[in-house]
């Protein structure tokens, strides 16, 4: 509900053309460079602002619209640029006394742009406003008004208080609509006048507007300013309703305003709830995003206490989804995938059929890619993993090395989830190390680590192949995990002993901290099982280890199991292979927690889901506490007049 660009109310709607379509034209007032994007000009004269000075005091320009435009576009390019423009002010402000409305357009967004910069002119520019918001064209007199409330210049609040009031009650639904967006403006300046004028009272009355964009307006402004107050204000079952009668009028932000509210809304009985859930039914096929995600998001509040409908739900849901999602831009498609992650983990066998609609495509830019990995670790089931597992080990040997790791951790991820999927998982880990590529090789060590702790009486297959992938990993996370694998089941690998003693000879190197610690600890589970193997090993590892002082904990470490070999072996082989069998573990926790989950649910539709964060971390603190302000506390939402505009019957 927030991608309609005028929701901004001070900022105008119809913007001069891109410069490549200013600028294209060729005329005396510059040499300007022919359907370029590159510059605006082919020589930058040192003279342009005198220039368009004296263009702008031409009377003969004056007299010519088309001319006159001109200029003007030069200097708002110009200004759009970064260029400085205000020694034109004077000018530009002289400028506003035009019918042209085209003119008029720039001269305000000149003027809304360089007010603040010119003190000593800007009364002289609120007069003029002040007069063109009380012309004759309704066009000049929003526009004005708009222009009005966006200058940034002391003591603003007592010219436009009369000028906004005046507007809420103007013929005009062009003016309405911008006055009611001025109204946060009048908040901005001195939240008082708010309270003292009835703004509150009067925006809510202008729920019953004629015009569809006054009508999403003035919610957006209630919201604003009565925050979660403002939003009770509008869940009546009668203004429900007539929010839902106008929905079809409205664009697609205005959709998503009144979709926002209704989905607060707690129907009184389950036949209510399936009234609204009928009538939004259609929504679900609308061609934008933002009104699928917010009409989703009002069936899902709804049945969130109904556990077969909730479910119900979820499955109508998917096929608008997965639609959106793999016939929209990029951009859409990652949005959508969020949602349909959260969803997945939700309920994951709603999505569970549609697997091969998450397979990576060639054209998927990197994000796309990782949030479909993401989905399909998600949707993996007994039914499916075979052919999901297969998808994914065919982009291990991606030319992109993070698809290939994400690919790899996948695959784990799933052999971890799904237990009918752990063979199978391992059968595809254990060909990537029969392979030998490093990179490779790498990931799938770094992820084995999980899967053999979880699943340890199928590891044997594995276990074969960590010799050669010895001799090809690098990095410090495969290198630790292969030395955890080489410690934890050294019995079963013959070459154990004899790898870990090339490690022993490294120690003195560049070797991890965490390498290190792994391989005392492997050293001294080797050790216990292989002793004759490992005795003079072991013996210069800990004489080493107690020496070096580079890392307090491994130095403290080595000394605790050089004490307690020493004092008792039989006592020390007990304790270690303890710590061996708790290696092994039932489950894992899963990186989310449901109250982590819960929160972004609760925000269904928002930039939460997209950032995978409530909004209290993201947002600023003063965003937060704006929705729980209330800007006239003596409205009582219960006394307003709820009176919709039309009959409250059901949808």
């Amino acid at each position: 509900d927030h991608k309609n660009p005028r929701r901004f109310g001070f900022l105008f709607s119809t913007l001069p053309p891109s410069p490549t379509a200013l600028f294209s034209h060729q005329h005396h007032l510059g040499k300007m460079v022919v359907g370029s994007g590159v510059g605006l000009f082919v020589d930058h004269k040192k003279g342009e602002i005198p220039e368009l000075k004296a263009l702008l005091r031409d009377s003969s320009v004056d007299k010519d619209p088309k001319q006159k435009r001109l200029v003007m576009e030069r200097v708002v390019g110009y200004m759009t640029l970064g260029i400085d423009m205000s020694p034109l002010f004077t000018e530009m402000t002289m400028a506003t006394a035009t019918r042209d409305l085209v003119q008029k357009k720039m001269a305000y967004l000149y003027l809304s742009n360089y007010a603040s910069l010119q003190a000593d002119l800007a009364l002289l520019v609120i007069n003029t406003l002040q007069k063109d918001a009380r012309d004759e064209d309704p066009m000049v007199r929003g526009l004005a008004l708009r222009c009005l409330c966006s200058l940034h210049v002391n003591n603003l609040l007592e010219y436009i208080v009369e000028p906004v009031i005046k507007g809420l009650g103007d013929a005009s639904p062009y003016v309405r609509k911008s006055a009611v967006m001025c109204v946060l403006r009048l908040r901005e300046l001195d939240s008082q006048v708010i309270v003292e004028r009835r703004l509150v009272e009067k925006v809510y009355s202008m729920l019953k507007d004629k015009d569809q964009q006054v009508l999403a307006n003035s919610i957006h402004v209630l919201l604003a300013l009565q925050g979660e107050r403002g939003m009770q204000m509008m869940l009546s079952r009668a203004m429900v309703v007539a929010l839902l009668q106008r929905l079809r009028e409205l664009n697609e932000w205005g959709q998503c305003l009144v979709l926002r509210v209704v989905s607060h809304y707690k129907p009184s009985d389950d036949q209510a709830m399936f009234e609204i859930m009928n009538y939004l039914d259609e929504r679900l096929r609308h061609s934008n995003g933002a009104v699928v995600l917010a009409a989703i998001r009002v069936f899902l509040r709804m049945t969130l206490d109904s556990g077969a409908i909730h479910y119900h739900v979820l499955e109508r849901v998917r096929a608008p989804l997965i639609t959106l999602m793999t016939g929209g831009s990029p951009e859409t498609a990652f949005i959508l995938l969020k949602h349909i992650l959260l969803l997945a983990q939700r309920a994951p066998g709603v999505f569970e059929e549609e697997y091969a609609a998450f397979f990576v495509r060639v054209s998927d830019p990197p994000h796309v890619m990782d949030l479909k990995v993401r989905v399909l670790v998600q949707l993996a089931s007994p039914s499916n993993y075979t052919a999901v597992l297969r998808e994914l080990s065919s982009l291990v040997t991606s030319y992109d090395t993070e698809l290939s790791r994400l690919s790899v951790e996948a695959i784990g991820r799933i052999g971890v989830r799904v237990p009918s999927a752990a063979s199978a998982a391992l059968d595809h880990l254990e060909r990537m190390l029969a392979r030998g590529a490093p990179v490779v090789c790498e990931h799938a060590v770094a992820v084995s680590v999980n899967l053999v702790r979880r699943y340890p009486q199928q590891a044997g297959p594995l276990l074969v192949h960590l010799p050669r992938a010895f001799e090809v990993v690098e990095s410090d996370k495969a290198r630790a995990a292969l030395v955890w694998m080489l410690g934890q089941f050294g019995e079963a690998v013959a070459e154990a002993p004899y790898l870990l003693e090339e490690l022993v000879e490294e120690w003195g190197g560049e070797m991890d901290v965490t390498v290190r610690g792994e391989l005392l600890t492997a050293c001294v589970k080797v050790a216990m099982k292989r002793p004759s193997e490992m005795q003079a090993t072991l013996g210069r590892l800990l004489k080493v280890a107690v020496e070096d002082s580079s890392d307090v904990d491994l130095h403290d470490r080595a000394l605790y199991y050089y004490r307690l070999i020493t004092a008792d072996a039989a006592r020390a082989k007990e304790v270690v292979e303890a710590g061996m069998e708790g290696a092994f573990v039932g489950h894992f926790d899963d990186e989310e927690t449901d109250r982590h989950r819960e929160a972004l649910f609760e925000d269904f539709g928002s930039l939460s889901v997209v950032y995978g964060q409530p909004a209290e971390n993201w947002m600023l603190q003063s965003e937060i506490d704006a929705w729980k302000r209330v800007t006239d506390p003596n409205i009582d939402h219960s006394g307003v007049n709820t009176n919709p505009p039309r009959a409250p019957s059901p949808p």
